[in-house]
């Protein structure tokens, strides 16, 4: 049982080793609604994400942007180019290519309280180890575009990427973000981001728990039985 009790603490500091590489933010702002509303709670992977795939919503260094500083903080924005495309807005769809495919996507809104907006035109090749990002409130968002016409184009570095958002809610309750499938549909290679590792920690820690609650409670009982024989050996009188 001292064995159970020793896996199970294993099991459960490595779920929750795996959890602390998640982090929750509350958003502040509306520039991703409606997809993320105000007042959400958002859970994002804040350890190094070897990729970022296009749909991906991230938590940036506003410092990324040309004649911006540290003090502006930080921001949920939506990776809508990587590392090597030619991305340019926009068709008379008002849809973004890229590669020359359209992107259908559903989960922006164009509703500045005035109407729609034609959006702010862009023509950009994403340098290698940058990421183009923009809100899903495409009429009310401060992102790459606004910066096309700088030096980096509004490029943002992978190193100013703070985090990966995963799902919403706490990390004892989130659900996993519904995939976007947006830029696969179009055509385009990758797939949608999908981590469910908090999930699994969870799995790990709950699991951990009750095998060192057996372990512990197992070794209880084998005390007492063993303490219950020798009381038991100690009452036979002797053999004369």
């Amino acid at each position: 049982m001292i064995l159970v009790a020793i896996v199970g603490l294993g099991t459960g500091g490595y779920g929750f080793w795996t959890l602390m590489s998640y982090r929750m933010m509350n958003v502040v702002g509306v520039t991703m609604s409606p997809a993320i509303p105000l007042g959400s709670v958002l859970v994002y992977r804040w350890a190094d994400v070897p990729e970022i795939p296009r749909g991906a919503v991230v938590l940036v260094d506003l410092s990324a942007y040309p004649g911006t500083s540290a003090e502006e903080g930080m921001a949920v924005q939506r990776v809508i180019g990587v590392g090597g495309d030619h991305v340019v807005c926009c068709t008379n769809d008002n849809l973004i290519t890229v590669d020359g495919k359209p992107v259908k996507e559903t989960y922006t809104d164009d509703d500045n309280g005035y109407g729609r907006k034609e959006y702010r035109p862009f023509d950009v090749e994403v340098p290698p180890g940058t990421v183009y990002l923009a809100g899903d409130r495409r009429n009310n968002s401060a992102d790459s575009r606004i910066y096309a016409d700088k030096p980096g184009k509004g490029a943002v570095p992978l190193s100013k990427v703070r985090g990966v958002v995963v799902g919403s809610g706490s990390l004892l309750n989130a659900v996993p973000s519904p995939q976007t499938t947006a830029f696969v549909e179009a055509g385009l290679p990758g797939d949608p981001l999908s981590d469910t590792g908090f999930r699994t920690a969870r799995i790990l820690m709950v699991t951990g728990a009750g095998l060192v609650m057996i372990g512990f409670l197992g070794a209880i009982a084998s005390v007492v039985r063993s303490a219950g024989k020798r009381r038991k050996a100690a009452a036979i009188p002797p053999v004369r």
